[in-house]
C-alpha cells in the first residue's frame, strides 16, 4: 500500500506553533514591564517631590530596578526562542527543500521554492520583525493608558499610530512588487558572478573579460539602481515616520504642560504620558523598517507550502529488490519544456539478457544524451516507460535505485570532499569496494600519484585534475558497488590510448559481472566490447541490433566506396596564403 506524506512544512510550523504560548506570555511581560519608567516618573513627580520622603524614593528605586532587571532577562528569553525558531527552520526545512526542489526539476517542473524562501522565512524569526508583531497589540493598551490620563492626550497619540501605521502600507503599497522583482534581477546578477568565475579560464585566454565585465556590471546597475530607488523611498517614509514620532512625544509633552497649569492633570502624568506614547508608537514604528521581511516571509511561505504540496502527493513507495539488469524501454517520447518539437520519438528497445553491453551510435543532436538521462531516472519521458526489471526506474525510489545504477555524464562532476568519498558517492566508506571501484576503472594508479592518494580533496572544479582524470575518477564512481545497470555518456571524450584500453576491460569486466552496460562513443574501438548497437537519427532509432548486423552496412559501404583524393588547397589568411 501506499500513502501521501504529510506536507513538511505544515509539520515544522506546528512545531513552532508550540512556542506561541511562551512568547505570548513573555511579551505581555516584557511590555508590562516597559511602563516602570513612565509609573516610576509618575510616582516620583506626584509623591516623592510633594512629600519629600527619601525612604519613598529608595523603595521606589529598587522595585523600579528589579522590574528592570526582570524586563532584560524575559526579553533575552523571547529572542533566544525566535533565535532557535530560525536555527530550527533552516536544520528541517534546507535539505528537504533542496531534494524537492530537484525532484521537480526531475520531473520537467519548475519548482516553486529554493533555499533562498527558506532563508527568507528563517530571516523573519531572527530579525526584530517577528518582536514587532509580538508587540503591535500593546500599542492598543498602551494608547488606552494615555486616554485614562487624558482625553486630549490620548487623542493626540491615537492620531499619530494611525498615521504611522498608514505610511507603513503606504511603503508596502508602494514597493511590495517592486522589491521582489529587484531581489530576484540581484540574484541573478549573483548568480551571473558565480558563473563568470567557473568559467574564468575561457574568458581570460580568449581576451573576452573587458567585454563580459562590462555586460555584467551594465547587469548588476540595474539591479542595484533598482534596489536603491526603493531603499531610498522606504528611507523617506521611515525618516518621516520617526520625525512624527518625536513631534507627538512633543505635542503630549506641550499639551500635558497647558493642561498641568490649567490644573487637570499632574506634572507626572505629563511625563508619562510622554514616555508612554514613545512606547505605544514604537513598535508601529519597527513595523515599518522590517515590513519588508514580513512580506519576503509571508511570499516564501506560500512557495514552500505549494513546494511541499507537490512533494507530499509523491507516495511512498515499496523497496524493491536489487535488480538484474533487464532493461526495457517502451515507446518513449520526450519533449523539453518549453518547446513543441520532440528530442525523441518512439524509441523502443529492450536488453533481456543480464550482462548486455549496448553501444548507442549517431551524430550530434540525435538524442543520445537525453537517452541516458531517461534510462537512469534523471528525466521523465513525456510519454511511454523505462523499466529495469520491470519496474519503472522513474518511480523508483532514487534513494533505493541509487546504488544498484551507475551514470557517467558527459560533463563530469566531483563534489567538494576526497576522492575516496567521491567514488563511494559520500556513503559509507569501504576502502576495498573504493579501491575495488578503482582498479576496474584502471584509475588505481593514477590516484596514487596524487599528493595525498586517495584522500587528496578535489572540488566541483575538479581542482589538480586534468579533465581524462576527472572523467576516470567518474567512471571509478560509477561502478562503485558493481551495480547491475551503468549507463556511460561519452565516457572516453578526453582519454587517451591507455585511457580507452582500461575502458575496453571495464566494460568487459562489468559483462562478465553480468552488469548491463549502456554506453554512448563516437569512437569504433569501443564499439569491440558491445554486443548490441543502437543507432539514433533525428531522436528516432535508425537500427538496433546485434554489433555486427548493424554495423555490417557501414563497413560494406567503406570497403566499395573509392577512396577520393583531398587535393591541397591554398589557405588564405588575411593577406598571407600557405
Amino acid at each position: 500500500m501506499t500513502r501521501l506524506k504529510k506536507n513538511l512544512l505544515t509539520g515544522v510550523m506546528e512545531s513552532i506553533s508550540q512556542q506561541r504560548a511562551a512568547l505570548f506570555i513573555f511579551s505581555c511581560l516584557v511590555n508590562m514591564l516597559l511602563l516602570v519608567t513612565a509609573i516610576y516618573m509618575l510616582q516620583v513627580y506626584d509623591r516623592v517631590l510633594s512629600s519629600g520622603s527619601l525612604a519613598t524614593l529608595a523603595w521606589l528605586t529598587v522595585i523600579a530596578l528589579i522590574a528592570v532587571v526582570a524586563y532584560g532577562l524575559l526579553e533575552q528569553a523571547r529572542r533566544l526562542i525566535l533565535s532557535r525558531t530560525a536555527s530550527y527552520i533552516e536544520s528541517e526545512l534546507n535539505a528537504p527543500t533542496l531534494r524537492g526542489a530537484m525532484d521537480l526539476n526531475r520531473e520537467g517542473k519548475v519548482p516553486p521554492a529554493s533555499v533562498r524562501d527558506v532563508a527568507d522565512l528563517r530571516n523573519y524569526f531572527r530579525s526584530d520583525a517577528a518582536l514587532s508583531f509580538l508587540d503591535a497589540p500593546w500599542s492598543v493598551i498602551f494608547l488606552a493608558f494615555i486616554w485614562l490620563l487624558h482625553p486630549i492626550l490620548g487623542l493626540i497619540a491615537t492620531l499619530g499610530a494611525i498615521t504611522l501605521f498608514a505610511a507603513t502600507l503606504l511603503n508596502d503599497v508602494l514597493t511590495r512588487a517592486r522589491q521582489r522583482e529587484a531581489a530576484g534581477a540581484v540574484h541573478a546578477a549573483n548568480e551571473t558572478a558565480v558563473r563568470l568565475v567557473d568559467a574564468g579560464e575561457t574568458i581570460s585566454t580568449l581576451g573576452m573579460a573587458p567585454a563580459i565585465f562590462s555586460r555584467w556590471r551594465e547587469q548588476q546597475n540595474r539591479a542595484h539602481a533598482e534596489q536603491q530607488e526603493l531603499g531610498e523611498k522606504t528611507t523617506t517614509i521611515l525618516s518621516l515616520t520617526r520625525s512624527l514620532r518625536m513631534g507627538l512625544q512633543i505635542a503630549v509633552l506641550g499639551m500635558g504642560a497647558y493642561l498641568v497649569l490649567g490644573a487637570e492633570i499632574t506634572a507626572g502624568a505629563m511625563i508619562a504620558a510622554s514616555i508612554i506614547t514613545g512606547r505605544a508608537l514604537a513598535p508601529i514604528d519597527r513595523l515599518t523598517s522590517s515590513w519588508n521581511r514580513f512580506v519576503l516571509a509571508r511570499s516564501a511561505k506560500k512557495k514552500l507550502k505549494a513546494l511541499f504540496e507537490e512533494v507530499a502527493k509523491t507516495p511512498d513507495r515499496l523497496q524493491l529488490p536489487r535488480p538484474k539488469g533487464i532493461l526495457s524501454v517502451e515507446n518513449i517520447n520526450f519533449i523539453a519544456p518549453g518547446t513543441s518539437k520532440p528530442i525523441l520519438h518512439s524509441i523502443d528497445f529492450s536488453l533481456e539478457r543480464p550482462g548486455t553491453c549496448c553501444a548507442v551510435i549517431g551524430p550530434s543532436g540525435a538524442g543520445k544524451s537525453t537517452l541516458c538521462r531517461m534510462l537512469v531516472g534523471m528525466w521523465k519521458p513525456s510519454g511511454g516507460q523505462v523499466r529495469l526489471d520491470g519496474a519503472d526506474v522513474f518511480t523508483w525510489d532514487p534513494d533505493r535505485l541509487g546504488p544498484y545504477i551507475g551514470y557517467l555524464p558527459q560533463t563530469v562532476e566531483l563534489f567538494p570532499g576526497t576522492i575516496a568519498e567521491n567514488i563511494a558517492r559520500f556513503g559509507d566508506a569501504d576502502s576495498e569496494a573504493i579501491i575495488g571501484a578503482a582498479r576496474l576503472a584502471g584509475v588505481h594508479e593514477m590516484i596514487l600519484k596524487q599528493p595525498d592518494g586517495y584522500e587528496t580533496q578535489v572540488g566541483f572544479a575538479g581542482d589538480r585534475l586534468s579533465l581524462g582524470q576527472r572523467q576516470r575518477i567518474g567512471l571509478a564512481r560509477a561502478v562503485y558497488g558493481m551495480p547491475s545497470f551503468v549507463v556511460l555518456d561519452e565516457p572516453n571524450s578526453n582519454l587517451d590510448s591507455a585511457g580507452d584500453a582500461a575502458l575496453l576491460s571495464t566494460l568487459s569486466a562489468l559483462t562478465e559481472n553480468g552488469t548491463t552496460t549502456v554506453i554512448v562513443s563516437h569512437r569504433a574501438e569501443v564499439l569491440k566490447g558491445a554486443s548490441k548497437v543502437l543507432a539514433l537519427r533525428d531522436g528516432t532509432i535508425g537500427s538496433f541490433g546485434d554489433r555486427d548486423e548493424v554495423l555490417k552496412p557501414v563497413t560494406s559501404a567503406k570497403k566499395t566506396s573509392p577512396q577520393t583524393a583531398i587535393p591541397r588547397q591554398k589557405i588564405t589568411l588575411g593577406s598571407k596564403t600557405k
